[in-house]
């Protein structure tokens, strides 16, 4: 099926030798693509609640949440080769690039697999309706669920390397391609469901991690017999010696992952224990909304990690100058767009799910205001990691992540979601200044000490 849709095409037309044009079209592609993405995401929140219902909603998000954290067990083996690919393909030897590829989905097929099976076993002795503090769903009816999720989850996590290797090489369109298959899959899947059976949090886990997995596996036969063919995992090019290399740029990336981790994915579970899964869909649903801010900047960042990579690498300061200006007042636009969003959230949320679930105005303002800071903060982190500079991300990151827990639950305690978000702002706002001064060192040739590194 892949080969009749050729999407060899996609990798011809966005192929360019000159770095600013492959990234500006890479850019408008991925906004039209990830554009129709973000709309079907919104779609099939709504199918899906109603399909399940508000509070199960909750508990899927929650559930998500918890097995996201199984992503932190790649110890920043895939950022290790993001880093290691690009430079490999950058000085032209092709076999130093097939064996980072092949050794590391070697390295990450087994930590997965014996990850999985650990978590299987143990998942078993949970109480899953007490841990997530459940009323209304048997414990054995989430021990299913979760043991779906788990699995695909396992399967996409190896999958995924695909999307790593294409943003490498300064595809990201392609990626936003696979995600918008994956997409209108699980829209029809959710579609049938509704049609066909009652809500059942199995059958939504079954739609949604089997159609991830099954489109990053056909995508990936496809890509890996031909346009990326040279690079394909082979088991001849498998070479442990170079896990070193990469757990070395990795390993700061792998601690970055479980600030993320902790920084992200525990507000649901806090928010079930202490408030409600109910709550933690309210939460969620005003999240997802602000975040088409994060999304949307994000496509015009994604393209820029590897592009500063190779300029940092020919030293090339006057074009990663004029990139930065470019990209602040590109930071500029998508503030007033908060804004907007904000003002037309009560509008939005009544055409998005009408009465099941009230979100409050404070809540909205609080999450676009987070959305701000998150994306000031990405602005620079991302352009820095082209610099290889890893080290005073990972300490101010740490040390985010080591307040984030307690101020988070006390805030909860005292504000319900609104102290939650607030938590988020305070910390994300602490640290906006740090990107900033070492980012412009850097490009100035002026980094040294804890700057430079």
């Amino acid at each position: 099926m892949l080969k009749i849709l050729k999407f060899d095409f996609i990798l011809n037309y966005f192929r360019s030798k000159d770095r600013s044009k492959n990234i500006k079209a890479n850019i408008v592609g991925s906004f039209f693509l990830k554009g129709i993405s973000i709309i079907l995401s919104l779609v099939i929140v709504p199918l899906t609640i109603n399909y399940i219902s508000p509070y199960q909603y909750g508990v899927w998000i929650t559930l998500s949440s918890i097995i996201g954290w199984l992503s932190f067990f790649d110890i920043g083996f895939g950022n290790g080769l993001k880093n290691k690919f690009v430079e490999a393909v950058a000085h032209g030897d092709i076999k130093l690039a097939k064996i980072y590829v092949s050794t590391t989905y070697a390295i990450m097929t087994i930590i997965i697999f014996c990850t999985w099976l650990v978590t299987i076993v143990v998942s078993k002795f949970i109480n899953w309706s007490e841990f997530l503090n459940v009323r209304k769903i048997e414990n054995i009816d989430l021990y299913s669920v979760v043991f779906i999720v788990l699995t695909t989850f396992a399967f996409q996590f190896i999958l995924g390397l695909l999307n790593t290797i294409l943003t490498s090489i300064q595809k990201p369109v392609v990626t936003a391609v696979i995600n918008l298959v994956s997409q209108l899959l699980i829209l029809v899947g959710i579609l049938i469901l509704i049609k066909t059976t009652k809500g059942s949090l199995i059958n939504l886990s079954l739609v949604m991690g089997g159609v991830n997995t099954i489109v990053l596996l056909l995508f990936s036969f496809y890509f890996f017999k031909t346009s990326l063919g040279m690079y394909s995992p082979s088991l001849n090019f498998v070479d442990f010696s170079y896990a070193r290399g990469l757990l070395k740029i990795g390993v700061n990336f792998f601690i970055l992952q479980i600030i993320a981790l902790i920084y992200y994915e525990t507000n649901n579970i806090i928010i079930t224990k202490i408030l409600s899964p109910l709550d933690v869909t309210i939460y969620n649903l005003a999240f997802k909304y602000m975040s088409i801010l994060g999304m949307g900047f994000g496509i015009i960042l994604t393209p820029f990690w590897s592009a500063f990579i190779e300029a940092s690498f020919l030293k090339d300061y006057d074009w990663m100058k004029a990139v930065k200006t470019k990209l602040y007042i590109g930071f500029s636009l998508f503030v007033l767009l908060a804004v907007i969003l904000v003002l037309g959230s009560s509008f939005f949320y009544e055409a998005w799910f009408g009465d099941k679930v009230s979100i409050s105005i404070n809540l909205t303002i609080l999450m676009g205001t987070w959305q701000i800071f998150n994306m000031w903060n990405s602005l620079h982190s991302t352009l820095i990691y082209g610099f290889n500079k890893i080290k005073l991300q990972m300490i101010s990151s740490v040390l985010v992540g080591v307040i984030n827990l307690p101020l988070t639950i006390f805030l909860c305690k005292n504000l319900g979601l609104n102290g939650v978000a607030l938590s988020q702002i305070i910390l994300s706002m602490s640290i906006a200044w740090i990107g900033p001064v070492q980012l412009n060192k850097l490009i100035n040739e002026k980094a040294d000490g804890i700057w430079n590194k």
